[in-house]
């Protein structure tokens, strides 16, 4: 069995911001308004809400791109401390509920660090209306809801011990069976109110610090 995970949310929690919800009040859909409010009444699952969303999210790949290169913005310290626990030869993964449209070519503006095998992500096929989108469960059985958990359960049986980087609610479940939390935003208010040990964190330059005063990794 390996000894380190580290498991990655993606929006909000690499980046600044959530890309999905820019890339929505920048484009559309028409729809959007009326499936972000259902998303937050949790009548819908964040896998649904992308599902329905991006299904009439008529833009091209160019112009996603173009507005990812201008305003899709990672947190301060990523590359330094990506860098870092490749030195030490940690495993890295990103598990998001986003879409790999948007996510890889985000990432492909820190360099080369992550393969497309260790993104795992919503997966999306281009058609004349918008995206289709779909989630996978570790046995790829198609889901629409708790994808990050159950590939949280999945990577649980693999490694020792994951260290889990989050930002919202969507990550709790996640984040409650792992077995180091660093959070940031809606997820560590979460954690205090529960009293669940966490590290709160701001840029990446603070988890580097919290690496080697604390975790002694």
């Amino acid at each position: 069995m390996n000894k380190y995970l580290l498991q990655f949310d993606f929006d909000n929690t690499m980046t600044i911001g959530n890309v999905s919800e820019k890339l929505h009040d920048k484009f559309g859909p028409d729809s959007w308004i009326s499936i972000y409010s259902d998303y937050l009444s949790n009548q819908i699952s964040v896998e649904e809400s992308n599902i329905f969303s991006f299904e009439n999210f008529n833009v091209s790949k160019h112009k996603i791109n173009n507005y990812i290169l201008e305003n899709v913005r990672f947190r301060d310290g990523i590359t330094d401390f990506i860098e870092y626990i490749s030195s030490k030869n940690f495993n890295c993964k990103i598990v998001s509920s986003g879409v790999d449209f948007y996510i890889l070519p985000s990432l492909e503006m820190i360099g080369d660090y992550f393969r497309q095998e260790d993104v795992i992500s919503g997966k999306s096929i281009k058609t004349k209306s918008g995206f289709n989108v779909k989630y996978y469960d570790p046995d790829f059985n198609e889901i629409n809801n708790d994808f990050k958990y159950k590939h949280t359960l999945f990577n649980k049986n693999q490694y020792e011990k994951i260290i889990y980087f989050g930002d919202s609610h969507t990550d709790i479940k996640s984040a409650e069976i792992s077995d180091i939390i660093f959070a940031t935003d809606q997820l560590s208010t979460y954690l205090k109110s529960q009293n669940i040990d966490h590290y709160y964190f701001d840029n990446f330059n603070d988890v580097i610090s919290i690496f080697k005063s604390k975790l002694c990794l």
